[in-house]
Order: C-alpha cells, then structure tokens, then sequence
C-alpha cells in the first residue's frame, strides 16, 4: 500500500525539496527518517549509501519502505514510547521531510530527536511556508480552501513561515546552517486563486514579500553549542539567502523592464522606418526644380 503522498524523486532535480533534502543529508550516513511513509525517500537515502532507519505511524502504508530500511519503528514521532524504542541509537542525520507542521507538538518532537543526534550530526527540515501569497490571497476573498495535500493539507496541524521555523528551531536548541527556498509562481498553487479576482495594486504589494513566492523551507540544522560564532554564521547565512532572493527579484524586475524598453526600441524603429517611407514616397511626387530647390535650401540652413 503506497501513501498518497508517495511520489517519483529527481535526486538531482532543482527547485525540488526531496532533492534538497538529499543533498543535504549528504551520502554514507547514519539516518533516522521519520515520517518514511511508504518509502520514496528512504529508497533514495539508500541509494546514495546511507543506512536508513523509518518511523511511521501507519504500520500498513510503511510496508512498502521495508526493503529500503535497516528497521522500521511503528509509532507517533511525539510518543516517549516511541522514542524509548530508539534508545541508544545515534544519527548522522535526521531527517523531518514535511512532517512537523502535521504534529501537535513539533518542539517537542525536535526536542526527543536531538537526544539522539550524534555530535557532528544535522536535522534535515522541510515545511510548507504559510506566507505564499495563493494563501494571503484566499484569505482576502474570505476563503482557506483545504485540500488532500499541499500547502492546505486538511491534517495540517501547524503552519509555519520562516520566522517561525526559526523559532522551532533555537526552541530544539539547533541553528540553521543552510536554508532553501522551492519556489512556485502566484497563481499556480493548488489554491486555485484567479487573477481576475485581484488588482495590480493588491497583486504588486503582495509580491514584494520576500516570501511571497517561497513554497517550501528546506533547512539543514545543527546543534546550538553555544559558541556565539556559530550564532553569528547563522545569522549571517539567513541574511545572505534573504540577499540573494532580492537580489533575484531585483533581476527580474530589471529583465521586465528591460523586455518593455525592447519593446519600445523595436516599436520607434518601425515607426521611423514608416515615416522614412511615406517621405521618400512625398518626395517622388514633387517636381524636380522644386525638389532641388528644397534641397538647395536645406543644405544651407
């Protein structure tokens, strides 16, 4: 039985959160995966080396993941049974792909999977950002349409935007080290908002949000050792990728513009061509004398 959430995975594939996330837990590691469903990450963890260990719920669903795990635990990722399971085991990576924002308690649930994160270990953390401007857009038409998956799922528990997974974070005790983005364009979520519904005006203030374009989070962790060198490197790291999405949209904006001047410059040279025609076609049609005269008085002035 395959969950519906299973899907095809493009390891190398770009602005995608499962290929991020498989870069991020890097190759030949320890993993503790949880939330492995019926096993379309684990498969790929496996692929590039790494011994995988599953948490899910759904004892059925997780069958299909078998082939790709060391060992499956069946249970919910905020029982102490669940944890007490695991006791003595320590991870290279830990990986959270989509699942905290389906927990009550995602702190808590951060907080049990520190324990067992080895020294130079990461926690791997994808999440649906909230702040998508398809979302502030149904919620101005009065609208929060629920769907089977997406950045609405129905089982959605929390809903989380940077600021807040940040929060999560330094609450778990971890910084982030790295932070992607996977984009998807308003009006093409599964939200469904019309652009006929919206005015430029509300549509351009909208999108001059950050992350009024940002899908997904994926972001990679590691524990908060207290050294403030390490704030400072976090710090500076979200900084510098909120400076390149800016940096983006300033290109963007740039290349429209850019695009209307060409359209302009291709619309004059047309039209000077027009106008060089019609004059050259006056010209044949003034007698010669004349013709030269004007010339003549042209070519003294």
């Amino acid at each position: 039985m395959l969950s519906h959430y299973h899907t095809a995975i493009d390891p190398g594939g770009e602005n995608n959160s499962h290929a991020s996330m498989l870069r991020m837990v890097g190759f030949n590691k320890r993993v503790l995966e949880t939330g492995c469903a019926s096993g379309h990450v684990s498969e790929q963890l496996r692929a590039q080396g790494c011994q995988v260990i599953g948490v899910e719920v759904d004892a059925r669903v997780a069958e299909a993941a078998t082939p790709w795990l060391e060992r499956l635990v069946v249970g919910d990722v905020e029982s102490d049974a669940l944890w007490g399971q695991l006791d003595g085991d320590s991870f290279d990576a830990i990986l959270f792909g989509d699942v905290l924002e389906h927990l009550k308690d995602p702190l808590g649930a951060l907080r049990s999977a520190v324990k067992h994160l080895s020294p130079s270990g990461v926690v791997v953390i994808s999440v649906p950002n909230i702040a998508h401007a398809d979302v502030k857009l149904a919620l101005m038409r009065g609208s929060f349409p629920y769907s089977e998956s997406g950045l609405l799922d129905k089982t959605h528990i929390h809903f989380l935007t940077k600021e807040s997974l940040l929060d999560l974070l330094r609450g778990a005790g971890l910084v982030a080290v790295e932070l992607q983005r996977v984009t998807v364009p308003v009006f093409a979520t599964e939200i469904g908002v019309d652009r006929g519904d919206i005015s430029d005006e509300v549509l351009e203030a909208l999108t001059e949000d950050r992350e009024s374009l940002t899908y997904q989070f994926v972001v990679k962790a590691v524990r908060d050792d207290g050294a403030r060198a390490l704030d400072e490197l976090s710090t500076d790291m979200i900084a510098l990728t909120d400076q390149l999405v800016d940096a983006r949209k300033s290109i963007e904006v740039l290349s429209q513009e850019l695009a209307v001047l060409q359209g302009q410059h291709d619309w004059d040279e047309k039209e000077i061509a027009r106008l060089l025609r019609q004059t050259n076609a006056v010209k044949r049609l003034i007698p010669g004398p004349l013709r030269r005269l004007l010339g003549k008085r042209f070519a003294d002035n």
